[in-house]
């Protein structure tokens, strides 16, 4: 097993991957009406933010070594300040889905306000990701 604060590179991936995952398929099949495509866009959302509870407490446990969080500011070039704010936006949009999926899948304006409001939240994800590559020295 490896020591504890290399198990953030480790986990990085299933909530980059999932989040994304989450977004293709809810945006697909919200676009398409196709149920099955919104349910594996629903359980990729829960599972991301699951995955996203373990690789923020591993990035708190790896920064011990690389101390970047102590100046968290600016967030946007801040690499766990970006990760703890786009998850947290995820999270806000994964809770208005779930109480909403009904009205938005039936409204268009709506349906197009939650699929930008997500493609954003991802694209803050994507960006700080390449932060956290950067940081460490493999980008």
């Amino acid at each position: 097993m490896p020591p504890i604060d290399e198990l953030h590179p480790l986990l990085v991936h299933f909530p980059i991957a999932l989040f994304a995952a989450a977004f293709f398929c809810d945006s697909l099949g919200l676009i398409l009406q196709k149920k099955s495509l919104t349910s594996a866009g629903c359980w990729n959302l829960l599972l991301a933010l699951i995955a996203s509870i373990f690789t923020i407490i591993s990035g708190y446990i790896s920064d011990s070594l690389v101390g970047h969080m102590e100046e968290p500011f600016p967030i946007f070039s801040t690499h766990g300040s970006l990760q703890i704010l786009s998850v947290l936006w995820l999270l806000s949009i994964a809770v208005f889905r779930w109480k909403m999926f009904e009205r938005i899948s039936r409204e268009n304006r709506l349906k197009w306000i939650y699929v930008i409001m997500f493609g954003v939240g991802v694209m803050f994800l994507f960006y700080g990701s390449h932060l956290g590559a950067k940081l460490a020295n493999r980008f």
